[in-house]
């Protein structure tokens, strides 16, 4: 799907639909640098056997308050 055709089904929404539009494009964001932090994330299961690492909960609630 182009940025074009995109852009003509949110200009086509309701005004009162734009602010759900811009918290969802928030949270792909939120949600691709999420992705991009995991793949620098070193593997420490030599160190800490099974313990995996667990995503801090807060990091999501701290970016939708600061974004």
């Amino acid at each position: 799907m182009s940025y074009a055709t995109i852009e003509k089904q949110i200009r086509s929404l309701p005004e009162e639909c734009l602010d759900e539009v811009s918290n969802y494009i928030d949270f792909l964001l939120f949600k691709m640098q999420m992705n991009k932090d995991d793949s620098v994330i070193q593997d420490n299961s030599k160190y800490f056997g099974v313990l995996k690492s667990i995503p801090d909960g807060l990091d999501l609630q701290r970016s939708m308050r600061d974004g």
